[in-house]
């Protein structure tokens, strides 16, 4: 199995957290108390972070991107909802706005997490745990091709966020 870098790797910086009084329904300010260390592997990124990604395509070319991610705390602090917001590209591709929601799941010891792009129709199933110093998600992309998204490097103001297509070579006999 060959690995491909398919999409970005970022280095974030964070900034000062935003109020959360717009949808007061949704939005909790800490995470529920039932599984609260274990909601701290993506709750470590509750705040509004910026980004500058890199990707590397198959075809050689290297196009660059800006944005912003602000994560929060959601439905009484179950889960971790973030919304992904590119400002700036250097290639003529649509920016991407899309939102991730991940959730804690005591039965699996694992995260349930769902990536949603309205403006591409893309919705992404996956799963995330710890392994190591690192956040491992693994699912399927809309061509049902395997995906990694690893967070690495993590800090209190950086981490490294990097995604990966897995395609599977096949042998000619």
């Amino acid at each position: 199995m060959s690995v491909r870098l398919f999409l970005m790797v970022i280095v974030m910086l964070a900034s000062p957290a935003l109020s959360q009084s717009s949808f007061p329904v949704l939005l909790a300010d800490k995470p529920a108390q039932e599984h609260a260390d274990k909601l701290m592997l993506f709750g470590q990124f509750i705040g509004a972070w910026t980004f500058h990604g890199t990707e590397h395509r198959a075809d050689g070319t290297h196009p660059t991107d800006d944005g912003e991610i602000h994560f929060r705390w959601v439905l009484q602090g179950r889960a971790v909802q973030d919304v992904w917001l590119e400002t700036k590209r250097s290639d003529s591709d649509p920016l991407i706005h899309g939102t991730t929601i991940r959730f804690y799941d005591p039965k699996t010891d694992s995260w349930r997490i769902t990536w949603i792009e309205p403006h591409l129709g893309v919705v992404t199933l996956l799963q995330g745990k710890q392994v190591g110093d690192e956040i491992v998600i693994t699912g399927k992309s809309a061509d049902g091709s395997s995906i990694r998204w690893i967070f690495s490097e993590i800090k209190p103001e950086s981490f490294r966020w990097r995604g990966e297509a897995l395609r599977q070579q096949t042998a000619c006999l």
